[in-house]
């Protein structure tokens, strides 16, 4: 009886203690959000969302700023994954996007959405198409099932590596801020 006790509280344990990597699903749509602290200011961040090509279509308000991610590569080697040990889904494919930041106070929030999933080479099985170049999915398709996170996506280390991808794009204080001095 112990046994089936301390199997049954494992089993709990693991299942309502998995992480959800900074995703959530709101109006049953994927995003994902992030508070940084930062000791830059809005306009130093602006003129690096401006100057480094990454960031498109931006629009600035007075403490938001909106825009698209384009043909971005999830970096599965940085989260800690193998090449073999990633799902094809997150090798075969570029992310694109919209973000939009929020500052207040020594931080700004990322949100992001619309988070889409471009493959970049076609894949074929014999005469069947499995994916075509160029073809455009939404992440919560692989995501999400019954309007909750998918207990695969968030175990088997895709989770991981798109919160990876995600962090390290919006990390600010990585990029250096360019001057006109040279």
């Amino acid at each position: 009886m112990n046994k089936i006790f301390i199997l049954f509280s494992l089993v709990s344990v693991l299942t309502f203690g998995q992480e959800n990597y900074n995703f959530q699903i709101v109006n049953n749509q994927l995003e994902w959000q992030y508070v940084y602290e930062t000791e830059m200011t809005k306009s130093e961040i602006e003129g690096l969302l401006k100057s480094n090509g990454i960031f498109k279509n931006l629009s600035i308000n007075e403490n938001l700023i909106t825009g698209n991610i384009e043909n971005i590569s999830a970096d599965y080697k940085g989260a800690g994954k193998t090449l073999m040990g990633t799902s094809f889904y997150v090798l075969n494919s570029t992310i694109n996007g919209f973000f939009m930041f929020e500052f207040k106070d020594g931080k700004y929030r990322i949100s992001l959405n619309g988070i889409n999933l471009r493959t970049t080479n076609e894949s074929s099985y014999g005469v069947i198409s499995i994916a075509s170049a160029n073809a455009i999915n939404p992440l919560s398709a692989y995501v999400i099932k019954n309007s909750k996170l998918r207990n695969v996506f968030l175990s088997n280390g895709d989770a991981k590596i798109y919160n990876h991808t995600f962090y390290t794009l919006f990390d600010f204080s990585k990029y250096q801020i360019k001057t006109t001095d040279w």
